[in-house]
């Protein structure tokens, strides 16, 4: 027996030897375009992220040392892939500064560096401070630059087309993994919506009736197979007083979950159209990669986000309590459609108008209101989403305001009602003096192109 033992040691012992010769290639090329960034800013990164995230690697010696270093050695390659330091910037601009806010959101959410790399390679570790660094460095005081004239005209030729065409649901090319396009995604419900500073562009997201229901129910944790989300993005349109409106429509992503069909993408399908003209987004299937390792952080929440608002508060931390509409209100814009989204920089809220279907069918035609039109405008304070850095959420509500139209003559006539308040009350009437300025404002907010 001891023989055998000793027998089993030595063979063990050479097998551990012989692979030692099994070196997957592992190679530094050279740095073509490193980050340029302040050198105290630079030191968190390379300390943290450059030896997989770089052309810099240097590994300790209990990496160089098979098994390990075949993990190593892949690891290196697959970060090299979604994202390099040495080649930095030879990237647009805006595609760097969208890296390194998901860089810094990654770190956030604790899912970089890997909790198993970190806890053999302590100074991958990055504390509070330096991570508040990294967020002042991304993020300086916002300057509010009212749009320029020609990115007004060419929002206001994006609209004027989309009206002109019409908005019945129209088709688009299939994403690159094979995704439908939601062509009535526009008629979904809403679930939330969101101010993103770190691409300057407005969110609303939507939800079919699978999600609108699951939400309903709590049933959230998982979502269930069927249920879908439209992200719609805009660019930010700096207007007067620190008023921000939707401008020109960027793209719309779609979330499907199917548990079964995506389960190689963790139970979901992505799918992104860029411009008006609905073209697909990525050369291949394997853009779904990029989609995955960006929500890889929300595992918990089944990979979602979006914490979705509610008729009224619910003891879920998965739901965004604090932007929950009380249940006693004369409508529920929540179970209307969207019509517009804005942001008010200067009073730190943000505000969406609902409307009923006769509302929103109007707003989308540019005609007038016609009689049993019914519209809100909900205005939310706004707080950082815990979920994102480089993006803000409904916190508190902080009105809520109904305008119906009584008459569509040559002299319309409406009905104006107004909540306030924490808790939120209904206003006793008001001067005409003071209501009408509202009036007029809810009245003059055109809806925001939705393809």
């Amino acid at each position: 027996m001891f023989r055998r033992i000793q027998l089993l040691a030595v063979l063990g012992f050479l097998g551990f030897i012989g692979i030692q010769f099994i070196r997957p290639d592992l190679t530094n090329p050279p740095v073509l375009a490193d980050l340029a960034a302040p050198a105290q800013v630079k030191q968190i990164l390379r300390t943290s992220c450059y030896n997989c995230h770089s052309n810099e690697t240097k590994l300790p010696w209990f990496d160089q040392i098979a098994p390990a270093y075949w993990l190593v050695a892949k690891d290196v390659k697959e970060a090299r892939k979604h994202m390099n330091f040495s080649d930095f910037n030879t990237m647009p601009a805006a595609q760097q500064k969208a890296f390194l806010y998901e860089s810094v959101n990654q770190i956030q959410l604790g899912a970089m560096p890997p909790r198993d790399y970190e806890l053999v390679h302590h100074e991958s570790l990055v504390s509070a401070g330096q991570l508040t660094v990294l967020k002042d460095y991304l993020h300086p005081p916002e300057a509010n630059m009212p749009a320029s004239s020609a990115q007004l005209a060419a929002a206001n030729e994006q609209y004027h087309q989309w009206i002109l065409a019409g908005t019945p649901p129209r088709g688009a090319p299939p994403a690159p993994n094979g995704l439908a396009f939601f062509s009535d995604y526009k008629n979904w419900k809403p679930v939330s919506t969101t101010d993103r500073y770190d691409n300057r562009t407005l969110r609303v997201i939507l939800g079919n009736d699978v999600t609108i229901h699951a939400i309903a129910e709590n049933n959230i944790h998982p979502w269930p197979d069927g249920a879908a989300f439209a992200k719609i993005a805009w660019g930010q349109q700096a207007g007067d007083k620190g008023v921000v409106r939707a401008g020109e429509f960027w793209q719309v992503e779609f979330m499907v979950k199917d548990a079964t069909k995506y389960a190689s993408t963790d139970g979901w399908g992505f799918g992104r159209w860029k411009t008006t003209d609905l073209v697909p987004y990525g050369k291949s299937s394997t853009f779904t990669s990029e989609c995955t390792s960006c929500h890889a952080p929300m595992h918990a929440n089944d990979f979602v986000f979006t914490m979705p608002i509610k008729d009224q508060a619910d003891a879920s931390d998965r739901f965004n309590r604090d932007a929950a509409l009380p249940g006693d209100l004369p409508y529920q814009p929540f179970q209307w459609r969207v019509i517009a989204s804005s942001v008010d920089k200067e009073n730190a809220t943000m505000s969406t108008l609902y409307g009923n279907d006769l509302a929103v069918n109007h707003a989308r035609t540019n005609g007038p209101y016609p009689a049993g039109a019914v519209l809100s405008l909900v205005t939310w304070h706004q707080q950082e989403d815990r979920h994102w850095f480089g993006g803000r959420i409904p916190s508190k509500v902080q009105s809520i305001e109904f305008l119906v139209v009584d008459s569509s003559s040559d002299r319309p006539a409406y009905s104006y009602q107004a909540y306030e308040g924490d808790p939120l009350k209904k206003i006793s009437a008001r001067e005409t003096a003071v209501t009408q300025p509202r009036i007029d404002s809810i009245l003059s907010q055109r809806a925001s192109v939705m393809p």
